[in-house]
């Protein structure tokens, strides 16, 4: 197997990680707690403001980041070049895996242009707005971002982490492989 394979499921397990940790996770990590609106996300453009997590249009590239990064690495497990690699359910999806291989190459790029536009972010609001987001990122906390409740076990997102990884094990041992003429 070689390092784009384990990349890729390495980063679907942590994809899935975040997307349960979004849902059952420390309450700055949950999605109903930094989601907002479109009427939200407008007011934060033209007014600004202050958040206790995510400002509004921060919250929406993190959305947007997770859903490209799971396409990318769902499309990989299906993906097949005819040359040297085959998605470990590249024959489940048959004659539909040139276009997932082709998905996967033009979500790549768009992933790309979301990643340098994210730290652009990060870096403009970092430096020029000088709050201390990559201090905050480092540390986990921030000065004047107090969650209201207790954070939850380092123990819960490794569960779900190693829950996420052998079932995409299983599935993998699941699929059928090529026959040999494919």
């Amino acid at each position: 197997m070689d390092l784009h394979e384990w990349v890729g499921y390495g980063l679907l397990c942590l994809i899935l990680t975040r997307i349960v940790w979004g849902l059952l996770g420390t309450e700055s990590s949950r999605f109903s707690t930094f989601l907002r609106g479109p009427h939200a996300i407008w007011r934060y453009v033209r007014v600004g403001g202050v958040f206790p997590g995510h400002n509004p249009l921060g919250a929406l590239s993190v959305v947007a980041l997770l859903i490209f990064m799971l396409t990318q690495a769902v499309t990989g497990l299906f993906s097949r070049d005819d040359l040297l690699f085959e998605g470990p359910f590249s024959y489940w999806a048959g004659d539909l895996s040139g276009q997932l291989t082709e998905w996967h190459k033009l979500n790549w790029l768009i992933l790309q242009c979301l990643i340098a536009l994210h730290l652009s972010a990060i870096a403009w609001h970092q430096w020029r707005r000088h709050e201390p987001l990559i201090q905050a990122m480092w540390s986990g906390s921030a000065a004047h971002k107090i969650s209201t409740s207790p954070p939850r076990p380092f123990w819960m997102a490794g569960g779900i982490f190693l829950v996420s990884a052998m079932l995409l094990w299983i599935l993998i041992r699941l699929a059928p492989e090529a026959p040999s003429y494919y």
